[in-house]
């Protein structure tokens, strides 16, 4: 599968979150931590036996550094840019619509990451892609649902949550078309994706799933774990030629 047609998907799917939301998610809160969980578990697993290992790999042990940058910049995006930001439904009335407006200017600098680290691990040559690509399809459609849920609470109406998200999908395809024509080297810019993946799966997508009481939580962890698993069998890994 190309590039380009796995930026497209990947950029669908977060029009799909924003479409849930505004279609069917609106109030169902349950059910959307129970997705943020599954994205979670694949995004840990990805993280942190294939998108790391592959960085080092590729640039050596200095690329370590890349990643601890990555968690932080993620981190001044989420939080530095917008005075309020979690993941999952929206329920806080204050800030107005500027929150909104900041909040996607903060997460469409995550979606070009995205696209680049994307681009990153198709160049690499192995059979990272393919996982950089399923992490992508799992947690474009919480941060999808997300952006939809804060925009719709701001008072956007459903057409601007939809447009919102069409927002964060267009940054994907930047991102993704920009690595080739930045000539960004894959090393860290797949560090810098393991940071962001890290940090968005244990600080913005397991806090929503804790939130679920009982087994369900687990579930859906071990999903995620369960879908990173046979995707690894069926492709497992395999140096860059």
């Amino acid at each position: 599968m190309s590039l380009a047609i796995q930026a497209l998907l990947a950029s669908l799917a977060t029009l799909f979150g924003g479409w849930l939301v505004v279609r069917f998610l609106q109030g169902r809160a349950s059910t959307m931590r129970l997705i943020s969980g599954v994205a979670a578990g694949y995004l840990l697993s990805a993280a942190l036996a294939r998108i790391i290992p592959e960085s080092l790999e590729q640039g050596g042990e200095g690329t370590a550094y890349w990643v601890l940058g990555g968690f932080l910049l993620v981190h001044v995006m989420e939080h530095g840019i917008t005075s309020h930001f979690h993941y999952g439904e929206e329920t806080h009335l204050e800030g107005g619509p500027m929150t909104g407006i900041m909040a996607l200017v903060g997460l469409s600098l995550h979606s070009f990451m995205d696209g680049l680290a994307l681009a990153a691990a198709v160049h690499t040559g192995s059979n990272l892609g393919l996982f950089m690509f399923m992490a992508l399809l799992l947690h474009r459609i919480p941060e999808g649902a997300t952006i939809s849920s804060i925009f719709l609470v701001r008072g956007f109406g459903r057409r601007g949550a939809l447009l919102a998200s069409a927002g964060l999908a267009v940054a994907t395809l930047l991102g993704a078309m920009s690595q080739s024509a930045l000539h960004l080297s894959p090393a860290p810019v797949l560090a810098l994706a393991g940071g962001l993946v890290i940090y968005v799966a244990s600080s913005d997508l397991l806090p929503q799933v804790q939130k679920e009481r009982g087994w369900k939580s687990t579930l859906a962890l071990l999903t995620g774990f369960g879908m990173f698993l046979i995707t690894a069998l069926i492709a497992p890994h395999q140096h860059g030629g």
